[in-house]
């Protein structure tokens, strides 16, 4: 059987990069358009007495991200191995397309398990932030500097062992948060930005 020729065989390759390609593209004008609607919205307030407080990040934004990454990654796939079930690429370019095609899947899935997985769990003791496969557990006392992002509408938290926790300051629940916040950060670092205390008391206010 005669080999097909390097320029078919090649075919997936270039392919899959196209795919990643539209990819960047749709990522980025998500992001924009998240951006623009996160400057708009103002958070609305949970229905919270006491105990831990459960925030969820909006589900929408990741299910964005997930399904245009679904789009060429199902044509990568599917032009793949149709090329390859007609003769028109062997195994270099069956491999070729495996391999663009399931990073860009891989990132799919993970977006939508983030979707119904992610979430922020605020104790009294600290912050818990729970992701796909990890959780982590911050204390208020274990914070040492706390910046606020005007343009991304997002907490900045510098923890003492030098890492770092980002927090959307427009997502349901906030209010409470930050009325929690208020009461556990150390003294020190809410003295030590105004804009973050003056943010802090706006949202603790539209709790009620």
């Amino acid at each position: 059987v005669a080999a097909s020729p390097p320029g078919v065989q090649t075919g997936a390759m270039r392919e899959g990069l196209i795919a990643v390609a539209v990819l960047a593209v749709l990522m980025l004008g998500g992001r924009s358009l998240l951006r623009r609607r996160r400057r708009s919205v103002v958070p609305d307030h949970v229905a919270w007495t006491e105990g831990p407080l459960m925030i969820r990040p909006p589900r929408r934004n990741a299910v964005m991200f997930g399904i245009p990454a679904l789009i060429p990654a199902a044509l990568l796939g599917a032009l793949t191995f149709r090329a390859w079930d007609l003769g028109r690429t062997g195994a270099l370019g069956l491999l070729g397309g495996i391999v663009a095609t399931v990073p860009v899947l891989a990132f799919a899935a993970y977006q939508f398990a983030y979707a119904f997985r992610a979430r922020l769990v605020v104790h009294d003791t600290g912050i818990e932030r729970i992701g796909v496969s990890r959780r982590r557990l911050v204390g208020w006392g274990s914070i040492a500097k706390v910046a606020f992002n005007p343009a991304q509408h997002w907490f900045f938290m510098t923890v003492s062992d030098g890492s770092h926790l980002w927090l959307p300051a427009d997502v349901t629940g906030m209010p409470e948060f930050a009325q929690i916040a208020v009461r556990r950060l150390p003294p020190a670092v809410l003295q030590a930005d105004p804009v973050v205390r003056e943010v802090l008391d706006e949202l603790a206010a539209a709790g009620g």
